[in-house]
């Protein structure tokens, strides 16, 4: 259901992630595993937009492509500490490294929509 206040929040995220794939590959020099783990979250937030019968794997989904994205932020810093001379080198933060914290803060909502939903059918189930 595209109606939804949560499956909106989803699909800003997913064209949010594919954004900053493009923006990831069309850069000279960028890790591959940035891009893998944006690709994945792409995916799994793809699959939960088409879960909204299912609130508590679309919650999981959400939950998890949080994590992915904080494990983005990980494996950037690792290869700016690494591979560079820290924030200063050729890995010092773009303007495109702000969307994985959109992207989890678009899914936070999601998550917290989907929750409200869920509380609401568990409470209206108790009416019958």
């Amino acid at each position: 259901m595209i109606q939804r206040i949560q499956t909106l929040y989803i699909l800003a995220s997913l064209v949010l992630g594919t954004v900053c794939i493009y923006l990831e590959i069309s850069a000279e020099n960028h890790p591959w595993a940035l891009t893998v783990i944006m690709a994945i979250a792409a995916v799994l937030q793809f699959m939960a937009v088409f879960m909204f019968r299912r609130r508590a794997a679309q919650m999981r989904f959400c939950t998890f492509c949080i994590i992915l994205m904080v494990a983005w932020y990980a494996v950037y810093a690792a290869f700016a500490f690494v591979m560079g001379d820290g924030l200063v080198g050729e890995y010092r933060p773009r303007p495109w490294a702000a969307i994985p914290m959109v992207n989890a803060i678009l899914l936070y909502l999601a998550f917290r929509a989907i929750l409200k939903d869920e509380l609401l059918v568990r409470s209206l189930d108790r009416l019958r």
